[in-house]
């Protein structure tokens, strides 16, 4: 995590360094440009995280029967120049992977996976993810591919959760100050609600991530 003190929400989901919400103006041109219409939930979310960062996960299964965790934590903002627009964006994969009309991206994991919302299907708007591949000298070699993750963007957030492992390795290994501990409990009340009380090896983690850069 980073030393962040104030998130904002989207539903369970605390988001940091989100920007100005996006006027009616630049989801309009966003519609006019793919040719479909946001669905109501999309546009709530793009008004709270806009171009922000969530740090969340997504198990996933890919071709062949293997899972993995994915997060697709870089938020596009609506407009802009550069990658990180999301009419940039849509024009690079229609470009470069052929995504059809009505298919949004919306997010990146940080490398070269990004996340679609399908918006082309009459019946059905589900999220589907550009997952990039991976060389044989990984351990984890794969080919890069397309797959669907959730049945609809709502679908989509509620998947999302905390990985729990690699928060406990990060509060042992990374927390250096009293702020960075002080924004993971944030986080965490925003995301885990009542994870004191529930989550006994969690919160003895916080507790001495605390004691050790003297908070």
């Amino acid at each position: 995590m980073r030393a962040v003190m104030t998130y904002a929400r989207f539903r369970h989901l605390a988001i940091e360094r989100a920007q100005q919400a996006p006027t009616d103006d630049d989801l309009v041109a966003i519609e006019a440009e793919l040719g479909a219409k946001l669905p109501g939930s999309f546009r709530e979310f793009l008004g709270v995280a806009h171009g922000g960062y969530i740090e969340y996960s997504i198990d996933v299964t890919l071709e062949g029967g293997a899972t993995d965790s994915l997060s697709f934590s870089d938020i596009f903002r609506a407009v802009g120049s550069g990658s990180g627009s999301i009419l940039k964006e849509l024009a690079a994969a229609r470009e470069i992977n052929e995504v059809p009309q009505g298919v949004l991206p919306f997010a990146r994991d940080g490398g070269d996976s990004i996340v679609f919302l399908d918006l082309s299907r009459a019946e059905q708007q589900p999220v589907v993810a550009f997952v990039q591949g991976r060389p044989a000298w990984t351990g984890r070699a794969r080919d890069s591919q397309f797959i669907e993750i959730a049945t609809s963007f709502d679908d989509y957030v509620t998947k999302l959760h905390i990985d729990r492992e690699a928060l406990l390795d990060q509060l042992e290994q990374d927390a250096s100050e009293v702020a960075h501990v002080e924004a993971t409990e944030e986080w965490l009340d925003i995301g885990m609600p009542g994870w004191r009380e529930r989550d006994e090896e969690l919160n003895a983690a916080v507790l001495a991530a605390r004691k050790r850069v003297g908070g």
